[in-house]
């Protein structure tokens, strides 16, 4: 091939990759995936009144759930918070605390927790912690992230949650988060880890459930680098404690929780964590309903000693 030849196909390959990247994305991730900038927050002096930083207390820890609320919202509460002078910590300095070692907690210590691992708990929510230096932990639903629910995020979005080290990654199920029917009436149906299914001998609950379990802490720990096993968040915050068909379901699940996991987080009690409590945890659910003066009230309330 000539000179003139092949300066004239090096022109025709160079003109078909600049039309090939032609309206591609400076990075492989979609814009609707990737985290908002936090939205701007501006606190009135009511607020700054209301909100004040009250004397240092460390005798109990808010554990709270966030669900439904919208970014803007979020970002306003925890504007709230940083300006009240609350601090997250990790999952392993709540676990310190409640065995009463020691551990060096900020003035006013605070565990963030969402439930599933949906796509918007990472894009509507990390602009806002990356802001204020807090942290959070995402308890995952495995079985929606293997099927690649759009909804949901995916294992590379895991990864990067768990190394940026403002996420902590933590079980919620495996295929675990749905519902098991366990009579013959439209209403006989349950969480899948609480009840035995209609025609299910308590050793076919036990297989079912304690393989679901470690199936998801599996898969974690092979698509997830850095995943390490502290706390698990089962659905609906019921390991039979909240609703069975076999009085035998809570003692047992909580025996096999209690194996791989040192907190176990539920709903049904104080959301506050206390020096020599016992699991479960309880966490306080803050839902669209719930107004930043209520929130004020709940975290001014801590359980009494």
């Amino acid at each position: 091939m000539g000179g003139n030849a092949r300066r004239r196909l090096l022109a025709v390959v160079c003109c078909c990759t600049a039309l090939s990247g032609c309206g591609r994305q400076s990075s492989d991730r979609p814009p609707e995936r990737a985290p908002i900038a936090p939205p701007r927050v501006d606190l009135t002096a009511a607020d700054r009144a209301m909100w004040t930083p009250a004397p240092h207390d460390r005798s109990a820890i808010p554990v709270l759930l966030y669900d439904e609320v919208t970014p803007d919202v979020f970002a306003r509460q925890m504007t709230l918070l940083d300006h009240a002078g609350y601090d997250t910590v990790t999952l392993e300095d709540l676990v310190r605390f409640i065995r009463r070692e020691k551990v060096r907690l900020p003035a006013h210590p605070l565990v963030l927790t969402f439930d599933g691992g949906h796509l918007d708990s990472w894009t509507g929510r990390d602009g806002i912690l990356r802001k204020l230096g807090l942290s959070a932990v995402v308890f995952v639903d495995v079985g929606r992230v293997e099927m690649q629910d759009p909804k949901y995020l995916t294992w590379a979005e895991l990864g990067a949650l768990q190394r940026s080290g403002r996420w902590e990654v933590q079980l919620q199920s495996g295929t675990g988060n749905q519902q098991i029917r366990y009579g013959p009436r439209s209403a006989d149906v349950g969480p899948f880890y609480a009840y035995r299914g209609a025609d299910e001998v308590l050793g076919g609950w036990r297989e079912r459930v304690f393989s679901d379990i470690s199936y998801g802490e599996q898969q974690l720990t092979f698509h997830v680098p850095g995943y390490r096993p502290i706390a698990i968040a089962p659905p609906d915050g019921n390991y039979g404690q909240a609703g069975t068909n076999d009085p035998r379901i809570p003692r047992l699940l909580l025996a096999r929780l209690e194996l791989s996991f040192k907190l176990i987080f539920t709903q049904d009690r104080s959301g506050f964590a206390v020096p020599s409590g016992t699991n479960p945890v309880g966490r306080t659910e803050v839902g669209r309903d719930m107004s930043d003066a209520e929130l004020h009230v709940l975290l001014s309330s801590p359980p009494s000693r």
